[in-house]
C-alpha cells in the first residue's frame, strides 16, 4: 500500500512566491506566500495596509485587498480589489452631539471600471436634514466627477491617499462646519481591461536593470 504523503512532504514541495502590489502603488513588495502549482495562486486575495507599503503608521487604519491574477515564475502579480477602513479607526472618530453623513455611490471611471464608493463626513455639531443631504450631493458630485476624469490607478491613489475626501471636505465645509472626511470603502465592481503580461515584463525589466 503506497505511503500517504505527510504534512511535511507537502510542505517541502511548496515554493515561495513574491506578491507585488499593482502599478497605482508602484509594484511594491506585499508579501511572501507559499503554493505548490503557480496557478493555486491565481485569484487569491492578499490583504495588507497602507501602513506596509508606504512605512507611514499614520495609515496603520487603512487596509487593502489585492487579487492575484498574473504569475511569472517566483513572482505573482495582482490587482487592487479593494480597501476599508477599519473598524475601531472609524468608532474612535466618531462623537457624540455630531452628524455622521454616510454616502454610497455607483462610478465608473476613464478606463472603464466600475466601483462602489463610501464615504463618510463628520459634522462638528448635529445638523439639519437638509444640510446633511446637501453635503451628501457634494460627495457624489466631487467622485463621480473624479471618476470621469481620472482612470483607474489614478481614482484608487487620490481615493486611499485622502486627496479626494480633502476637496469633500473643501467643498462641503461651506453647507456646515466639518471635522473630517473619509473615502471609507471601495469595492471594484468591473476592472478595466488591463495587459498583465506586459506589466510583468515591465517589473522583471526593472528588476534586472536595479540588479545589474
Amino acid at each position: 500500500m503506497p505511503r500517504r504523503p505527510s504534512a511535511r512532504d507537502k510542505w517541502s514541495r511548496k515554493q515561495w512566491f513574491t506578491v507585488y502590489a499593482p502599478p497605482a502603488f508602484n509594484f511594491r513588495e506585499i508579501a511572501h506566500v507559499p503554493a505548490d502549482e503557480p496557478k493555486k495562486l491565481l485569484n487569491r486575495v492578499v490583504e495588507t495596509t497602507l501602513y506596509d507599503l508606504t512605512g507611514d503608521i499614520s495609515l496603520l487604519h487603512v487596509k487593502l485587498r489585492f487579487q492575484i491574477v498574473h504569475v511569472v515564475d517566483s513572482k505573482a502579480f495582482t490587482q487592487f480589489k479593494g480597501h476599508e477602513l477599519a473598524r475601531d479607526y472609524i468608532r474612535s472618530i466618531v462623537r457624540r452631539g455630531s452628524t455622521k453623513v454616510d454616502g454610497h455611490f455607483d462610478v465608473e471611471t476613464k478606463d472603464g471600471a466600475y466601483m462602489r464608493v463610501t464615504a463618510m463626513a463628520l459634522t462638528m455639531k448635529r445638523c439639519k436634514s437638509s444640510q446633511e443631504k446637501a453635503i451628501r450631493r457634494i460627495m457624489n458630485e466631487v467622485i463621480s466627477s473624479k471618476a470621469k476624469v481620472l482612470d483607474f490607478d489614478a481614482f484608487i491613489q487620490e481615493a486611499v491617499l485622502g486627496k479626494i475626501a480633502s476637496e469633500i471636505f473643501n467643498n462641503a465645509k461651506k453647507i456646515y462646519p466639518l471635522r473630517k472626511t473619509e473615502i471609507v470603502k471601495i469595492k471594484v465592481l468591473k476592472m478595466p481591461s488591463v495587459d498583465f503580461e506586459a506589466i510583468a515584463k515591465e517589473i522583471l525589466s526593472s528588476a534586472t536593470a536595479t540588479t545589474g
